[in-house]
């Protein structure tokens, strides 16, 4: 079992507290303790032993409320969706299972499917059309040897969704070959409309649905993440959790229960910052429509840029973290070159002054 380098993360974790103006986040301005707390002072009564491994019933149930045909036993709590989506594929992928990963995607479903020794097809989303699936495509790259379908909706990076039609046809062409889909949900809540976005929950009966409190919810220093899937693989992965972080944080247990019970106003929260800080981004770009292209994100603080400029996405973004202490995300690190990735969920300060430096970069490269 050999991972391959997860080169995004690499470089967030590098540099995301040396930078002065990091556009690379995709979620929205965090919550303070204080804001995230019902009342701090009976906080600090909490006990600091052992959480359940499971994850409060109370959780559960809350998580189970927004997917449909779900209880608690269907609800595993995680240490944020990257260990949801970890333990699924952990559970059911061997070595020589293909494994169909929709693009572009978060990349940690891609390198790990390759650690376990799968084969990965990838089917990408149509940049021409809007970033929309190309369900032939996806039709053609199923068969029978397809152990996994990997879905992000709302999309990391396009900020795209899935409707309803397609997510029916994506779960049709998975049952046809008795194939599962993992379907990373993280981004759902944050639609810049307020409507939330077509989930995968109760379509199927080889699906799992994975989430968290770090994107929609803007509490990312929790660490709380969750499987939502058949009980049989709710258990499988809570065996496979065992072996990775046992049980969650027990003041992040204590701070998720209160973050799910207010849920509405939470979400809400983000749409707002989302629709307040987006046309910053749009009014930035549209300067540069020559240059740059874009599709408007659906979801999320995030936005995906072609980008006409006569440089590798890589270099173009170190030259910006090591002269202009700013950074995005290189396209390359979704596997799509002569992309960017730019988050505006952040403070309205860090944004401006941080598309203020990577416009003075972009006069150095020029067309």
């Amino acid at each position: 079992m050999k991972f391959p380098a997860f080169e995004m993360e690499r470089m967030q974790s590098v540099w995301e507290h040396k930078v002065k103006y990091d556009l690379s986040e995709s979620g929205v301005e965090p919550l303070t303790l204080e804001e995230a707390a019902r009342d701090v002072k009976e906080l600090l009564k909490t006990k600091l032993g052992y959480a359940e491994g499971v994850g409060l019933e109370s959780t559960r149930t809350f998580v189970s409320e927004f997917h449909w045909k779900s209880t608690a036993e269907n609800v595993v709590i995680t240490t944020g969706t990257s260990e949801a989506n970890f333990l699924t594929l952990l559970a059911l992928v061997n070595a020589g299972d293909e494994v169909v990963v929709v693009m572009p995607n978060y990349m940690q479903v891609h390198g790990v499917a390759q650690g376990l020794g799968a084969r990965v097809r990838e089917v990408w989303l149509r940049e021409e059309r809007g970033w929309t699936i190309d369900l032939e495509a996806l039709t053609a790259a199923v068969n029978a040897k397809t152990k996994v379908i990997c879905v992000c909706t709302p999309n990391n990076p396009t900020g795209q969704v899935l409707s309803s039609r397609e997510v029916d046809e994506i779960c049709r062409v998975a049952a046809r070959h008795g194939a599962w889909i993992l379907a990373d949900e993280v981004y759902r809540g944050a639609e810049r409309e307020g409507s939330e976005s077509a989930s995968f929950a109760g379509r199927g009966e080889r699906i799992v649905v994975t989430g968290g409190l770090s994107k929609a919810y803007g509490l990312p220093g929790l660490r709380v993440g969750w499987v939502v899937a058949p009980v049989e693989t709710a258990q499988a992965v809570l065996k496979l959790k065992d072996y990775s972080t046992i049980a969650p944080s027990s003041v992040s247990e204590v701070l998720a229960d209160i973050a799910l019970a207010r849920r509405p106003k939470l979400l809400e929260r983000t749409r707002f910052l989302v629709n307040e800080r987006w046309p910053a981004l749009e009014d930035w770009a549209s300067g540069r429509s020559r240059e740059l292209h874009w599709t408007p994100p659906v979801a999320g603080a995030i936005c995906f840029f072609s980008y006409r400029y006569p440089i590798d996405s890589m270099p173009l973004v170190d030259r910006l973290i090591r002269d202009y202490s700013t950074m995005i995300v290189p396209g390359v690190h979704f596997k799509a070159e002569r992309h960017l990735r730019i988050g505006f969920g952040g403070p309205s300060h860090i944004l401006h002054a941080g598309l203020a430096a990577l416009d003075r970069l972009l006069a150095t490269i020029g067309d």
